[in-house]
C-alpha cells in the first residue's frame, strides 16, 4: 500500500491559503453570524443550556421529519452509536459487523463495549458495506450489523435490513451523513433498529460543534438511549441512576442554532446534487483515471465528492500546487489501523478496502462554493491526466 500525503489541512500560517480550500469555513457560514450571536444571546438570557427546551423542540422535528417514533438528542455522532451498542446489551463475547472502510468510530464504538468489531469488505462502486461480505461475517456471536453511510452514496440497507431480519440480530444504521436522503423507499436511518445522524460543522446540516441524534421506533429502546445519554439517569428523578450511562447531552447553543439551519436542509442538499453533478459531467472524459461516484443523485445526501483517482498522491501534490486543497477519506483501512492490530488482521484480508484507501480522494464541494470553482478543480485534474502527471 501507498503511504498517504497527511489528510488534514497544514495548519494556520504555513502557508498562503489555497485558491480553492476544501473545508472554506469562512463561505460555507457566510450569512449565519448573526444567528450563531442570537442563539448564544437566547440561551444565555433562557436559564436553560443542556437538554432543555430547544433541545426538545429540535427532537421533535427530526422525528417529524424522519417520521421516527423517537428521536434523542445526544453530544455527538459518535456518541450516538455508544449509547446504542450499551442500551441494546452490546458487550464482552459478542460481535458486530461493520465495515473495514470507514470512519473509525464504526469500530471503536464496538471495542468500547468490550465486542469485537468484525469486518466486512465494501462495495468498489459504494465505499460502503457489501452485503454479501456481510451475510459471510456474521456468526452465532453476532449482535448487530453496523453500516455506515460514506460520501454521496449509502449501503444497500433494503437488502442489509432483509439480512439482519434473517439472522435475527439488530441493525444499527450509522446514517451520519445522511440526513434528508431517501434509501430504498424510507429516510436514511429509519430501516432498522436504530440509526443516527451527526451535526458536525462539515456535515450536511452543519451545525456549530459536535452533536448529533439518534431515531427508533422501539419505544424500550428509545427510553434505554435517553436514560443513558445522562449518566443512566432516571427520566423522571434527578440523582437517581439505573444504569451506568455516558455524558453525551446536546447543548442548548448547539441545539437553537440547528432549529435554525434544519429548515434549509432540502436546499443545502438540493445545491450539494447539482455541484456533484457538475464535476460528475466534467470528469468523464477523465475515465478511467478518475472514477466518479454513481450516478443518479435523486434523493441522496451528498456528503463529500470523493472519487477514485489513479497516481492519487502525484494528483494531490499537483492540485496542491494549482492552489486546491484535498482531503484523503481514508488512508487506511480500518483493519490496518494500529488501534486494531490485536484482531490479527493483514493486507489483503479485505482487498476493496484497501484499494479505496490509495485511491480515493475528496475533491472541494460545499453549498457555498464560488462560481467557476468546480471548473478550476476540474480543468486542473485534467492536465494532470494530459500528460504534466504521467
Amino acid at each position: 500500500m501507498t503511504t498517504a500525503t497527511p489528510a488534514s489541512p497544514p495548519p494556520a500560517g504555513a502557508g498562503p491559503a489555497p485558491a480553492v480550500p476544501y473545508f472554506d469555513w469562512d463561505t460555507r457560514y457566510r450569512g449565519w453570524t448573526d444567528d450563531v450571536l442570537a442563539v448564544v444571546r437566547e440561551v444565555a438570557e433562557s436559564d436553560e443550556f443542556i437538554l432543555k427546551s430547544r433541545v426538545a423542540e429540535l427532537e421533535a422535528r427530526v422525528a417529524e421529519r424522519t417520521g421516527a417514533a423517537h428521536a434523542v438528542a445526544v453530544a455527538s455522532g459518535t456518541g450516538a452509536l455508544s449509547v446504542i451498542l450499551a442500551a441494546l446489551g452490546v458487550g464482552p463475547g459478542d460481535e458486530v459487523v461493520t465495515p473495514a472502510f470507514s470512519f473509525i468510530s464504526t469500530a471503536s464504538t464496538v471495542a468500547l463495549r468490550g465486542a469485537r468489531p468484525v469486518f466486512a469488505d465494501v462495495d468498489y462502486d459504494t465505499a460502503c458495506l457489501d452485503t454479501a461480505a456481510a451475510a459471510a461475517a456474521v456468526t452465532a456471536r453476532t449482535r448487530a450489523i453496523l453500516p455506515a453511510y460514506l460520501f454521496t452514496g449509502h449501503p444497500a440497507m433494503g437488502e442489509l435490513a432483509t439480512l439482519a431480519r434473517e439472522r435475527g440480530v439488530a441493525l444499527v444504521e450509522d446514517s451520519a451523513v445522511g440526513l434528508g436522503s431517501v434509501v430504498d423507499g424510507r429516510p436514511a436511518g429509519r430501516h432498522g433498529t436504530a440509526g443516527v445522524y451527526s451535526f458536525f460543522p462539515a456535515k450536511p446540516v452543519g451545525g456549530i460543534g459536535d452533536a448529533g441524534m439518534i431515531v427508533t421506533d422501539d419505544p424500550e429502546l428509545g427510553r434505554e438511549v435517553r436514560m443513558l445519554r445522562n449518566h443512566g439517569q432516571s427520566l423522571t428523578t434527578r440523582f437517581l441512576h439505573h444504569k451506568v450511562g455516558f455524558n453525551s447531552r446536546m447543548d442548548e447553543i448547539t441545539a437553537g442554532f440547528l432549529l435554525r439551519r434544519l429548515p434549509h436542509l432540502d436546499d443545502f442538499l438540493a445545491t450539494r446534487r447539482r455541484l456533484a453533478e457538475e464535476y460528475d459531467e466534467r470528469l468523464a472524459p477523465l475515465a478511467p483515471d478518475v472514477l466518479t461516484p454513481l450516478p443518479g443523485y435523486e434523493g441522496r445526501a451528498v456528503y463529500t465528492y470523493v472519487v477514485r483517482a489513479a497516481r492519487r498522491d502525484r494528483l494531490r501534490e499537483h492540485l496542491a500546487a494549482d492552489g486546491i486543497e484535498t482531503v484523503v477519506y481514508y488512508p487506511k483501512p480500518l483493519h490496518l489501523q494500529p488501534a486494531f492490530a490485536g484482531l490479527g488482521h493483514r493486507p489483503g484480508d479485505f482487498p476493496v478496502a484497501e484499494k479505496l484507501a490509495e485511491e480515493c480522494v475528496a475533491l472541494p464541494l460545499h453549498p457555498g462554493m464560488p462560481a467557476g470553482a468546480i471548473a478550476r478543480v476540474t480543468d486542473s485534474i485534467a492536465r494532470f491526466y494530459g500528460g504534466a502527471g504521467r
